[in-house]
């Protein structure tokens, strides 16, 4: 078969030709990397066949050479022995006294100062250019709307010939090079080789096989010289500010790993704080301090306890029965979910009742999923008491149920998006709960349950024949605004227990929310949370309020991100900062007095657009707003303690919900409205008039008109 050249990529062909070019660069450039790879495969193997020959008292009539210097060394500023080194170091600092090396001091200054004079000076000159441009371009006034100037038109033009063409080729390359593999992979050892990493390598284990039994602590020095010798061609051959920028990126890269582990820790911390509360909690606070914003995001962790609790359930009865078929019995229950005939726990428990029922009526290895229950037994001692197999088999059953259900956990009566996703491969899922790591794409997120308050009601429902009457079960209910739906002894004193009406005093919920954690115990853990906000305590019965804690969000500090000081980050900053503070003035004053795009315009708004984002992105992914709470037991003693929340943006900003939650109520307003602001009557003056107050149809007026009428 003929090979069609002309079928293939041309860009294997570029590649390949790179690759000859680092070869060439190799042999005329880095010729003595592969020399001394040679030097020290030989030390290496010396040193291991000195080890073994040490090992079993072999005899042997070779000396290790993994202490001598190569043969063609570089010349370093370290002296060769230790000796020499002591005696350099102390001469060294003799020096500092020396009144020739203090002038040479000042001389080096003096030069550093005369080469930033030298290059002030032009940028001076920029700066000025660039204000007198400035100035220009905002005292000329148009209302040429979406009309460019023609330095733009001429910018893009050439743009689109030179700047984006290569940009989107580089991209496709930088594509077609990671899509295959073995090339980028050949060039990453080509370069290691170059700057000897693997000849460090090498040496390292031939040091550490010849230093086991030789404990030749007197050359450790030789081997720190050789080090620095084999690392001379990386630094003489990458310049200087190569060095600089690769030292930028590796802080901010370590510092975004130090920032994310910071993030993780405050939410385990978040967490810990929840688990100190009961299975109920109430946030209360004053409009807008963000109670709503705080429940969405303890929703959000207890739904991640759930399945951390499911998954130590299912590792526990793993651990107690390991010799159980548990993939077996795994692959039944889904089965069994897939039919429906599992589809709560109390489903669950039927179904393995059934299961153990058959078993004991006639005892087999089958009808016990294909455990050998004679070999392995029937029972699990901890010391506190016997956990019998189906037992076991029951709790496993219900935390494997709990684990796989692929939507949210949340049941509210406002949205809230989840997305918590599963790597499911028909075996035990994995499921990626890290709300930080994740890109902010929405694909794969789930939104909670509509919440049906008969769910709750164990008394009188709102709809007698409701399907979801009965389907209150594990999960986190989610109540925002709960006091205007249970409201208060005094709101209800007109509210009758008598009224064949489903209302708050007839329909049980309080007695449902009291009995609710044995909705769903497994293992001794409880699977049911329940949290709601509400404006202020007194608004809501004492009855529901004494249930569990109540929470008063309180002081909260700013929305920083949590980079180590030492990151890049906030030098950045302050550039950003001071960048787009003289951007805005600028950018306001060219808007209100031009209505044209021109090139000045154009570069700098990108600019600043680029370094916004930057700024943005960075508060997004890595910002943390400290709360204080103050919890106060359900028992109402008086019994305060103040805690520390922490905010934390990409968890719990990333569109989890609408503040505007409940603004479908205003909806058929507005459909209906057809006044708008500017149509609203205006006051004549300072001081109201009569018919000015009485158009204000309000209660206070009215009595008063009321009064004075009578």
């Amino acid at each position: 078969m003929k090979l069609d050249f002309r079928r293939i990529d041309y860009r294997h062909y570029l590649c390949i030709a790179v690759t000859l070019g680092f070869v060439l660069l190799g042999i005329f450039v880095f010729r003595s990397a592969f020399f001394r790879l040679l030097e020290a495969g030989r030390d290496f193997g010396l040193s291991v066949a000195y080890y073994f020959c040490v090992l079993f008292g072999l005899p042997y009539g070779f000396t290790p050479t993994v202490n001598t210097l190569p043969k063609d060394p570089p010349a370093i500023f370290l002296p060769e022995s230790w000796e020499a080194f002591k005696a350099s170091f102390g001469l060294y600092w003799s020096k500092w006294a020396d009144m020739e090396n203090f002038l040479g001091y000042l001389s080096f200054f003096g030069q550093a100062a005369k080469i930033f004079i030298i290059a002030f000076i032009p940028l001076l000159g920029l700066v000025i250019l660039l204000r007198l441009l400035v100035g220009r371009y905002i005292k000329t006034y148009n209302n040429d709307y979406a009309k460019e100037s023609r330095p733009l038109k001429a910018f893009k033009r050439v743009s689109d010939v030179t700047y984006r063409p290569v940009k989107a080729w580089l991209k496709g390359f930088f594509g077609f090079v990671r899509e295959h593999k073995p090339y980028y992979v050949l060039w990453a050892a080509m370069w290691i080789c170059f700057f000897n990493g693997f000849t460090v390598l090498l040496e390292f284990f031939a040091f550490y096989f010849y230093f086991v039994f030789s404990f030749d602590f007197g050359n450790l020095y030789r081997q720190i010289y050789k080090l620095i010798m084999d690392l001379y061609p990386l630094f003489a051959f990458v310049p200087l500010w190569v060095w600089a920028v690769f030292v930028v990126l590796l802080l901010g890269f370590l510092a975004r790993r130090r920032a994310m582990k910071i993030l993780h820790r405050n939410e385990r911390r978040n967490r810990g704080f929840l688990n100190e509360r009961g299975v109920f909690l109430s946030a209360f606070g004053p409009p807008g301090v963000g109670k709503t914003l705080w429940i969405t995001d303890a929703a959000l962790s207890y739904e991640v306890q759930i399945l951390d609790d499911a998954l130590g359930i299912l590792m526990e009865t793993d651990s107690h029965f390991p010799y159980f078929p548990w993939p077996t019995f795994e692959a039944w229950l889904r089965r069994a979910v897939y039919d429906h005939k599992c589809y709560d726990v109390w489903s669950v428990r039927r179904w393995i009742l059934m299961k153990r029922k058959r078993f004991e009526k006639y005892p087999s290895k089958e009808k016990l999923f294909g455990y050998d229950f004679e070999r392995y037994g029937m029972t699990y001692d901890n010391k506190l008491c016997l956990t019998d197999i189906w037992q076991a088999i029951e709790d496993h059953a219900l935390a494997y149920f709990i684990y796989t259900v692929q939507s949210s956990y949340l049941i509210a009566n406002y949205s809230i998006r989840s997305d918590k996703q599963a790597e499911d491969l028909g075996n035990l899922p994995l499921w990626d709960t890290d709300f930080f790591a994740r890109e902010s794409t929405l694909e794969g997120s789930r939104y909670a349950h509509i919440l049906d308050f008969d769910m709750l009601r164990l008394g009188k429902r709102m709809l007698d024949e409701n399907p979801n009457r009965y389907a209150y079960g594990f999960g986190v209910y989610v109540i925002s605004e709960i006091d205007k739906e249970r409201k208060n002894a005094p709101t209800l004193k007109e509210t009758k227990a008598s009224s064949k009406e489903c209302n708050q005093l007839n329909d049980l919920f309080n007695t449902c929310m009291k009995m609710s954690r044995h909705a769903c115990v497994v293992a001794n853990r409880v699977f049911v949370h329940i949290i709601g906000d509400l404006q202020r305590t007194g608004s809501l019965n004492a009855d529901y309020l004494e249930l569990g804690d109540t929470v008063e969000l309180r002081e909260k500090g700013e929305m920083l991100p949590v980079l180590p000081f030492w990151a890049p980050y906030w030098l950045a900053d302050l550039f950003v900062g001071f960048v787009l503070g003289k951007h805005d003035d600028f950018y306001l004053q060219y808007r209100h007095v031009r209505g044209d795009s021109t090139l000045l315009m154009y570069l700098v708004h990108g600019l600043a657009a680029k370094l916004s984002n930057y700024r943005e992105r960075t508060y997004s992914l890595y910002g943390c707003q400290k709360v204080t709470v103050r919890v106060e037991r359900g028992t109402k003693d008086g019994d305060f303690r103040d805690c520390t929340w922490y905010r934390q943006s990409k968890k719990v900003y990333a569109r989890r919900y609408a503040t505007d939650c409940m603004s479908a109520i205003f909806e058929a307003h507005g459909e209906l409205n057809e006044v708008g602001l500017d149509d609203l009557r205006e006051y004549a003056d300072v001081m109201a008039t009569a018919e000015e107050r009485s158009a204000q149809h309000s209660h206070f007026q009215h009595d008063i008109d009321s009064a004075i009428a009578d």
